[in-house]
């Protein structure tokens, strides 16, 4: 069932897929995105974003990509580990291609070298190389956390011809501290949490605004119930909402009350965490 044409909705408002129309601008992820903006801008080196799960990482580290990708000043390019099982060369490659190497046939008979020349050659085109790892809690392997901070001893005189932005969970930061001397080269970190009772119904408000809907369509205590079995995280924010909605339409029931969000949020199995969770308390 399509529910956006039941609510008269333009789209779907909590797909749970990154889209950059949905960044919603809270104090923290604002200031997240300032920061990793700030050093890609002045080219600091090294960067991290992190965060627990379902905290809106992905979310901010689109957005800025997005920002990244459309200003000609920067040669940028996105990274996503999908798995911990891969090779020092693997990377290599991979920023390679990034940084504009379309060839990369004899990259690994000299690969810093040859990575190297072509970072020079962008930084002469007044480019900026920024290269972004989602899911980088999944570099585990020294040789590779050391292969990254071998990159951050590239310099031109006064200035830095790479930087590196990873995104990830909490485990990220104690992989990074394996290397001291890249824990040292950290310029700047930001760090998400999850959501206020209050971020919340202004999460759930504006996405609702973007996909032409109103707020109007849940119950207070609906929201207060979405905040308290997503734990105002915003990926589980968007998964009780999305059912809430396709249950209303099917049922035709306007406004989702709280009986609506308990039932979801059963059905999700959050009604039975959140219960487990208080019995531990």
């Amino acid at each position: 069932m399509n529910y956006e044409e039941f609510f008269k909705m333009s789209f779907e408002p909590f797909a749970n897929i990154p889209d950059t129309r949905f960044f919603f601008e809270s104090q923290q992820h604002k200031m997240a995105l300032l920061r990793l903006m700030h050093a890609a801008d002045k080219m600091r080196g090294f960067a991290m974003l992190v965060g627990e799960v379902g905290t809106g990482k992905t979310t901010v580290a689109r957005k800025l990509l997005s920002y990244l990708t459309k200003n000609p000043k920067f040669q940028t390019g996105l990274v996503v580990l999908t798995h911990e099982n891969f090779t020092d060369e693997w990377l290599y490659s991979r920023i390679a291609q990034l940084v504009g190497i379309k060839d990369t046939t004899n990259l690994m008979s000299d690969p810093m070298n040859i990575i190297t020349r072509q970072l020079i050659r962008l930084d002469k085109e007044g480019k900026k190389a920024v290269i972004m790892i989602d899911e980088a809690n999944k570099i585990s392997d020294v040789k590779v956390i050391e292969q990254i901070r071998g990159f951050l001893n590239l310099e031109l005189s006064d200035r830095r011809i790479i930087t590196f932005i990873l995104i990830g969970v909490p485990e990220l930061e104690k992989n990074i501290m394996q290397n001291e001397a890249l824990i040292q080269r950290v310029a700047a970190r930001a760090y998400l949490k999850s959501l206020s009772r209050e971020e919340t119904y202004g999460y759930i408000k504006y996405r609702l605004s973007v996909a032409g809907g109103t707020l109007s369509i849940f119950t207070q205590e609906a929201v207060d119930l979405i905040y308290n079995y997503a734990n105002g995280r915003p990926r589980l924010i968007n998964t009780i909402c999305d059912n809430a909605l396709l249950e209303a339409a099917f049922l035709q029931r306007i406004p989702i009350d709280g009986q609506m969000i308990d039932e979801v949020s059963d059905s999700l199995g959050l009604k039975r965490q959140l219960t487990s969770f208080r019995r531990e308390l």
